[in-house]
């Protein structure tokens, strides 16, 4: 470079220079190379007009001219030196790099940097929250994505290097099992969406917590330590785990635990599940069970009854298996057993009232005090009365008063009686009914094998499906008789031992028919009957005047089941032999009288 003053080199200068110290003779090419301070200028003039038409005199001082081919190879050496030194200002920069830039200036949409380039670049001012906007001057870093997109200009993001710089950190995080705090921020279907700093990740529902979660909501905008369990690399996804940093948590205290538990120690614990069973607690890093059993001295008919999920509870450790982890505990164990001071308090005889806690098929419980339950069955219930269904005669929360019958305090039974409230009607049955009265009553219930009648003085008979019709045998009583009908039926059977009163409406409506039905119908009497029903047993026929009869289903051949039956319908009439009249069972046996079936 020459050691000349600095000239400045415009336009308008060039245009009015002359020189008159050159040549005026064409020139192929030459360049005309200013010396400053700061960058050298290149220019290139390629023109058949003179210099002489564009520098002056004044301006020649301050220019180096090279022309011809006698210094080619030092103008090609000069401008290799300046491209060099010019690159050399970022050759070091490549796309998608993530690069240190310094702000120079901030507007209400962009922020401008600088880089070192050709040219400023804009980052938009949206990718700056404002409590992280840059002041001038700072340096950033930034992620160069393109030199030049199709309008020329640097293509920059500040949050893409902020998100592959955050990635990085996470996936370090992940690969030394190391935690991160995160923020819940919204729920997503199957679970949450944890904010890690720039970056998101996903928290399935079920590593939320060690614990069921009634209402996800309640963990949003908070914050936690939470583990990465899975990097998708090519998505750029991330799932994390609450649950795994607590129980981890849960473990270290679970052995703490396990070295100071011992039996008949009281702790507070959290009522983790309920089942049909019981109730399990959790004692802070450890799970204990209270049985069913163990929640009251009294009878319950499900923990729920006692406890609700999410209660804070004091236990007492009744059993525990330090090999197994396995602790069994007990409510009722926290106050004194009420069973010890019974034979003190109750004496067989004595009448009680209490409670109605519960209703079972096979009886019912009273609640005598708090702990004490006694139960009723339902044998004990009435001397004569058929008790079936016992809802329909008591509710739950009634009072009733009852006698003890029994007292093992030692087994914590207590059998209580209601008829012993009373005196045993059967001890004079003989003055109120005896075989052979005919009587009127009303049906007290209808059961599928018959039907109990009110004899008065809480005394019942039973009508046996066989007793309703000499010649009819129902398939429901309800096709004779209803609950509430008043019905005339005569006392048959009478049993001390079975505590039994039999009746029957048949010899009250007529005299026994089937010696006339044996006389009339013998084996191979031909007859015409209508189809009453089919069923299991076979096709039961009315054959007129009362008389039903019935074709055994072993009595029909397969050919006629398959081809034959299927075109008999209820209400139809067929053709029938007679194989048997059993006038002791009362009964006609009868047969499809059909041609042969192919």
């Amino acid at each position: 470079m020459n050691d000349q003053p600095k000239q400045d080199i415009n336009n308008e200068v060039v245009e009015e220079a002359v020189v008159e110290a050159v040549v005026e003779a064409p020139v192929e090419k030459q360049t005309i190379e200013q010396v400053s301070e700061d960058k050298p200028v290149l220019e290139e003039v390629s023109s058949k007009k003179t210099i002489k038409d564009y520098l002056s005199k004044d301006l020649f001082a301050g220019i180096k001219v090279i022309s011809g081919k006698e210094d080619q190879v030092e103008v090609e050496k000069l401008t290799d030196d300046i491209l060099e030194e010019y690159q050399s200002t970022f050759n070091d920069i490549s796309e998608n790099q993530i690069i240190s830039a310094k702000v120079i200036g901030i507007s209400d949409n962009d922020v401008m940097v600088d880089i070192g380039f050709k040219s400023e670049g804009l980052i938009s001012r949206s990718e700056f929250s404002n409590k992280d906007l840059p002041e001038i001057g700072s340096n950033i870093d930034i992620f160069l994505e393109k030199f030049e997109d199709t309008d020329g200009n640097i293509t920059l993001s500040k949050y893409k290097a902020d998100f592959i710089k955050r990635w990085d950190e996470l996936k370090d995080f992940c690969e030394k099992a190391e935690p991160v705090q995160g923020k819940i921020i919204k729920r997503v279907k199957g679970g949450l969406v944890v904010d890690l700093g720039v970056i998101q990740a996903f928290l399935p529902g079920s590593q939320a917590d060690v614990q069921p979660i009634k209402n996800f909501d309640d963990l949003i905008n908070k914050e936690f330590d939470f583990q990465i369990v899975k990097v998708d690399e090519l998505r750029k996804n991330l799932v994390v785990s609450r649950k795994a940093i607590l129980e981890e948590s849960l473990n270290e205290k679970r052995q703490e635990l396990m070295t100071k538990i011992e039996v008949g120690a009281q702790l507070q614990g959290l009522v983790k599940n309920i089942t049909d069973f019981g109730a399990f607690v959790d004692l802070g890093g450890v799970d204990g069970l209270i049985h069913i059993t163990d929640f009251s001295w009294g009878r319950i008919n499900h923990p729920s009854e006692i406890v609700s999920i999410g209660d804070e509870i004091t236990v007492q450790i009744i059993d525990y298996n330090q090999e197994t982890s396995r602790i069994s505990l007990g409510l009722k164990q926290l106050v004194e057993n009420p069973w010890k001071t019974i034979p003190d308090k109750y004496s067989i005889g004595d009448i009680m009232t209490g409670k109605i806690v519960s209703i079972m098929n096979y009886g019912i419980f009273i609640e005598l005090e708090k702990g004490i339950e006694g139960l009723i069955h339902i044998s004990e219930i009435s001397w004569t009365k058929n008790i079936q269904n016992l809802p329909d005669q008591y509710k739950v929360g009634d009072s009733l008063e009852s006698k003890i019958l029994f007292i093992d305090a030692n087994e914590q039974k207590i059998s209580l009686g209601i008829k012993q409230l009373t005196q045993d009607p059967w001890n004079d049955i003989s003055s109120q009914v005896s075989i052979g009265d005919k009587k009127e009553g009303a049906v007290n219930k209808v059961t599928k094998f018959g039907a109990y009648v009110d004899l008065g003085k809480d005394i019942e008979g039973f009508i046996r499906n066989t007793d309703f019709h000499w010649t009819k045998n129902p398939i429901h009583p309800k096709e004779f008789v209803n609950e509430g009908d008043k019905i005339k039926f005569v006392v048959v059977d009478i049993s001390d031992k079975d505590r039994k009163i039999l009746l029957s409406m048949k010899d009250h409506l007529a005299e026994n028919p089937w010696s006339d039905i044996a006389e009339k119908y013998s084996a191979g009497d031909k007859l015409k009957g209508t189809v009453s029903a089919i069923n299991d047993t076979g096709v039961v026929v009315d054959m007129g005047d009362d008389i039903v009869g019935l074709v055994p289903s072993d009595k029909i051949s397969k050919e006629l089941k398959k081809d034959y039956l299927p075109s008999i319908e209820p209400g139809g009439t067929v053709d029938l032999l007679v194989v048997e009249v059993k006038e002791k069972d009362k009964n006609v046996i009868l047969m499809l009288d059909q041609p042969d079936v192919d």
